[in-house]
């Protein structure tokens, strides 16, 4: 079946992922065609120096083999890194699908490796596109490997909140508000400077994981390290909520947490109807506008289009695949209730101009939450935006508003804003 990539941002791809990890040295074994576009990922974020390449070509395949080749290669790099001066506390050594379709041993290449470099770290990263039909995506494999060499270490009272590459704040999450006003220090990998700060992430009481795609290595690694596991998506409804804090009160078994928790949720219904009128009031403001979710911004992006709806929005469009387990449910509701095109952002159809115009039909001003509504309907008027920007709760719910705003009040340079890969967001980047 074709699939289609629309010319957006998207998310962060797998060589910002790993660049994360202080210390890290990224080293990719591929042919020249793979190498061009992670090339160009590690240099428009000034990474150069921290990333390498093995090209491999025909003529290594016909005269030797892929292990000898990716076994040598990623050998002569790291003498080199060592003889500059310059050596890694970690390797992240990418395969490709080159690998996997000539069924490269990779016990071999990897025994061989740490067999020679025993002091170094060397953690498998995966550019095998081709398999992730059959199980987990690319980036989700590499988040789970960013996280297995970290060791357990005694607890201390410090939460991670890991497996996305954005930055929440107490401004846009009510966790981090609640954990600054129990005084529980919140790690996150953008705060996170050195190696030796990054292992100590094993130490913490509470891992907690508010992305999907994060979940796969988040989960192992505390199962692993024995850390209690909060996985905490951003729906956009009361009952969600209250059971998440709920759970987190229970897992974190704090005074100072408990009654942060209890102040939170003892004000929940207020803060909860003040912030539904406020979406109503904006919802009239710009009555007869028509509204596109994005599942790239927003993980729950039908639980956003249910909220949005109920708010008074007419939303149309809703750009995913299609539901994921975790929101089944409202996704029934959603339809049962109200009339939703749900557009696949793989769909060639998407190509033509004609069929994206179609879409449209006699509106000529579309607000869009998210970078693929944007190109999809060209609209000026959009939230850039990628994994819910760390927003979470009401606080997230206020912060998306104001987005909503600005971006209505404020007409974007579409074309400029959305080819700018997931470096340019602002909450990506490590302040």
């Amino acid at each position: 079946m074709l699939e289609f990539g629309m010319p957006v941002h998207e998310s962060w791809n797998i060589v910002h992922i790993a660049m994360q990890v202080p210390g890290s040295h990224q080293i990719y074994v591929a042919p020249d065609n793979c190498l061009r576009g992670v090339v160009m990922s590690a240099y428009e974020m000034d990474a150069g120096d921290r990333f390498s390449c093995v090209a491999v070509d025909e003529r290594d395949l016909l005269t030797d083999s892929l292990e000898t080749v990716t076994v040598e290669g990623c050998s002569e790099v790291i003498d080199e890194l060592i003889a500059g001066g310059n050596k890694p506390s970690v390797i992240f050594l990418f395969t490709v699908c080159s690998h996997r379709m000539l069924s490269c041993d990779f016990t071999y290449v990897f025994d061989t490796i740490r067999e020679r470099y025993p002091d170094i770290i060397l953690a498998h990263g995966y550019m095998d596109c081709i398999s992730q039909k059959e199980e987990a995506f690319p980036d989700q494999k590499l988040r789970r490997e960013m996280y297995s060499f970290i060791p357990a270490k005694d607890p201390v009272r410090a939460v991670n909140l890991i497996g996305s590459e954005v930055t929440a704040t107490a401004v846009n999450n009510d966790l981090l508000a609640i954990f600054s006003a129990a005084d529980i220090p919140v790690r996150q990998l953008s705060g996170i400077r050195t190696f030796e700060g990054y292992m100590d992430l094993g130490n913490a009481s509470l891992n907690i994981c508010t992305y999907m795609a994060g979940d796969m290595g988040v989960s192992a690694f505390s199962e692993r390290t024995g850390i209690p596991y909060l996985y905490a998506l951003p729906f956009w409804d009361d009952r969600s909520l209250i059971d998440q804090l709920t759970r987190l009160k229970e897992m974190f078994p704090d005074q100072r947490l408990a009654v942060a928790v209890e102040g939170f949720l003892s004000d929940l219904d207020r803060a909860s109807a003040s912030m539904l009128a406020e979406y109503r009031r904006f919802a009239e403001e710009i009555k007869g506008v028509p509204v596109a979710v994005d599942n790239l911004g927003c993980s729950c992006p039908y639980s956003l289009a249910f909220y949005l709806l109920e708010a008074g929005f007419d939303v149309r469009w809703v750009i995913s695949p299609g539901p994921m387990d975790h929101e089944m449910a409202i996704y029934q509701r959603l339809m049962d209730r109200y009339h939703i095109i749900s557009i696949d952002p793989a769909d060639p159809a998407l190509r033509e101009l004609s069929y994206r115009r179609s879409l449209i039909g006699e509106s000529e001003r579309i607000l869009a939450s998210g970078p693929r509504a944007a190109w999809i309907f060209d609209s000026p008027y959009f939230v850039d935006m990628i994994e819910d920007d760390g927003a979470f709760g009401i606080a997230g719910r206020r912060a998306l508003l104001m987005k909503l705003r600005e971006a209505m009040a404020n007409p974007k340079d579409t074309a400029a804003i959305i080819r700018k890969k997931a470096r340019g967001l602002i909450s990506c980047i490590a302040q």
